[in-house]
């Protein structure tokens, strides 16, 4: 009967011990499956846009050669694919997914093996002085598994894997966040770069008005019907034509390396953009149904919920986490002592309650913490919501002032130039001075890069507007 139970837990002890180094084999094959799952997944991200990256032995990023001119949808795929945030906010959201996975590891069994050796001495029989015992020196070996696992805690696991989860979710949000803050930046750094294009090519208007207008100051002076003063006047205003003309394309640099950063790529002159002359005037909602859409829409508002959500389940496990716990497991050993026949089997299976009656206010304090978190993170998402009414609140009326003064600078515009036109004409033919000529000029001038300011704060008010309402500007 003894071989036949000993037999008995050999086979049990085998059984174990095999399906734990089956798990741990499974347990290392799915972490690196999971690691190449997402290695997977931010290479698919990389290849968005076909354009590809490499880098320099140096170990500088190589420039990316651009071979025609980008529009803004080709940026935010470009950004989508090369900005550091983007990753970063992938691994954000990859590492959420491990912490789910090590809440609901309180679900499963756990088993551990152990290898062990011990230098054992025994007392024995007296010895034949009949004052000492005879003592006995070993080496003992012997393997051990265990497998023990949680049976119930009152819901303290449940609800760490629920905070979890909905950190999960907070982490999904905010990695959607990440792509619309980039998206946010590429635009208006491409709307900047197009207004900059703008006034250069508005100074070179004025710098070839300033040159007819030198011309036919330069023709009435060697015809005397100009005095000197006259010709100076035109100098002056052809040289502030030509300064403000290289300012700009100075001005036109800085915004494109501002892009390249938006963007996530080493700027280059190679890096152009498309434009257009035309302006189109978006449709506009109810300011009443933009604010509810926002607080719907908007992905931070989503990721501060959860995490709010995360902080209620978290609260609930410190509250759970201070009753007892009732586990569960089985134990299992073989032990050979030197110099001893046989082997000798131990198995053991364990049913036991383990309560903290005392821990120095350790979980109180942990309680007390995840508490205040709470209250922390419900007035967090309070501000944020009245933060997002006021940005809807005021690009709202911002896209709507910028359509009438869009307008207004369209009106401007065409009335300078025809004033300009006709001052321009009217000089020619003495009928009035070089002064009206200027003044006309400079009116022509300065209606110009209204209309470019115009243009640029109407993109700005509308990419804005649907930043804050949680879009991406659609074709």
């Amino acid at each position: 009967m003894k071989s036949r139970s000993g037999g008995i837990v050999r086979a049990v002890a085998t059984k174990v011990f095999i399906s734990s180094v089956f798990l741990w084999l499974s347990g290392c094959s799915s972490f690196e499956k999971a690691v190449q799952e997402n290695e997977q997944r931010i290479h698919h991200m990389s290849k968005i846009n076909t354009i590809p990256t490499s880098l320099e032995p140096s170990g500088r990023e190589a420039v990316i050669p651009f071979d025609h001119k980008l529009d803004l949808y080709e940026l935010l795929n470009l950004a989508f694919a090369y900005n550091p945030e983007t990753k970063v906010a992938w691994r954000q959201a990859t590492l959420a997914s491990a912490q789910k996975t090590k809440a609901d590891s309180a679900f499963y069994p756990h088993v551990a093996v152990s290898l062990n050796t011990a230098c054992a001495e025994q007392l024995g029989a007296l010895a034949p002085d009949r004052k000492h015992l005879t003592t006995s020196v070993s080496n003992v070996i012997y393997p051990q598994i265990e497998i023990s696992c949680s049976l119930f805690k009152f819901g303290a696991h449940r609800e760490s894997s629920q905070a979890a989860l909905s950190a999960l979710k907070a982490a999904n949000f905010q990695f959607n966040q990440a792509l619309q803050d980039v998206a946010y930046r590429v635009e208006l750094a491409y709307f900047s770069l197009d207004s900059a294009l703008a006034i250069v090519k508005a100074n070179e208007q004025n710098l070839e008005d300033a040159k007819v207008a030198l011309d036919a100051a330069q023709n009435r002076h060697q015809s005397g019907l100009a005095n000197r003063q006259d010709l100076l006047k035109a100098q002056a205003a052809h040289s502030a034509a030509t300064f403000e003309l290289e300012n700009s394309r100075s001005a036109v640099e800085s915004a494109r390396a501002h892009l390249a950063v938006a963007i996530g790529v080493r700027v280059s002159e190679g890096l152009r953009i498309a434009t257009s002359d035309t302006q189109a005037i978006p449709d506009v909602d109810e300011l009443e149904h933009l604010i509810e859409q926002s607080l719907v829409m908007r992905q931070d508002m989503q990721a501060k919920g959860e995490l709010l959500a995360a902080k209620q389940h978290g609260l609930e496990a410190k509250k759970y986490d201070q009753y007892p716990e009732l586990i569960a497991g089985l134990k299992a050993s073989r032990k050979k002592i030197q110099d001893t026949p046989g082997m000798y089997n131990n198995f053991e299976a364990y049913l036991g309650l383990r309560w903290d009656i005392f821990d120095g206010h350790l979980k109180m304090a942990e309680r007390l913490m995840a508490h205040e978190e709470l209250e922390i993170a419900r007035q967090q998402l309070k501000a944020k919501a009245l933060g997002v009414i006021g940005e809807v609140w005021e690009y709202f009326y911002a896209l709507k002032s910028a359509i009438q003064k869009l307008n207004s600078a369209q009106n401007s515009e065409r009335c300078a130039w025809e004033s300009a036109n006709y001052a321009q004409e009217a000089y020619t033919n003495g009928l009035c001075s070089f002064t009206d000529l200027l003044a006309s000029q400079n009116a022509l001038s300065v209606a110009r890069k209204q209309l470019v300011c115009a243009k640029n704060d109407l993109s700005v008010s509308w990419v804005r507007l649907a930043y804050c309402t949680g879009k991406i500007l659609e074709k």
